[in-house]
């Protein structure tokens, strides 16, 4: 993504955010340093001033980074086609409008057998072995 490319302003440059996040609590700690030296209170308002700096710092990020993703997901939903398959389904499956040709619901009518099972089983006697068995015409 090259700079400026969805703001305008460059603010979506990875290096940019690299240093906003260092930077920003630097200045904070640099600040929390001066107030120390002058109340002579020792590393704590820095320390204290530069930590929450760069919490606050990484939760705006985050939080940044979820509404950008958010809509970019609305936008993905929203350039889908209206006839959604598998499971975006928005048709049941029982309507008859989706079901196959020659293919019912109803209990009452039996669907024809598939072709490979068309013909029935027709028992054969083996004049070897004295048994009958079950024997399927080869198609």
């Amino acid at each position: 993504m090259s700079r400026g490319a969805v703001g305008g302003t460059g603010s979506e440059d990875g290096l940019a955010k690299a240093i906003e996040i260092v930077v920003t609590p630097a200045i904070f700690a640099a600040a929390g340093f001066g107030l120390d030296q002058w109340w002579g209170t020792g590393p704590w308002l820095a320390f204290s001033f530069g930590t929450v700096a760069f919490v606050v710092k990484l939760l705006v990020e985050w939080y940044r980074y979820a509404e950008r993703m958010q809509v970019h997901e609305e936008e993905i939903a929203a350039s889908r086609p209206t006839e959604r398959r598998g499971i975006d389904r928005t048709i049941r499956l029982d309507e008859p409008a989706s079901l196959p040709t020659g293919i019912s619901l109803d209990s009452g009518n039996d669907a024809p057998a598939p072709c490979d099972m068309a013909e029935p089983a027709q028992p054969i006697s083996s004049s070897l072995t004295g048994r009958s068995a079950m024997a399927r015409p080869h198609s």
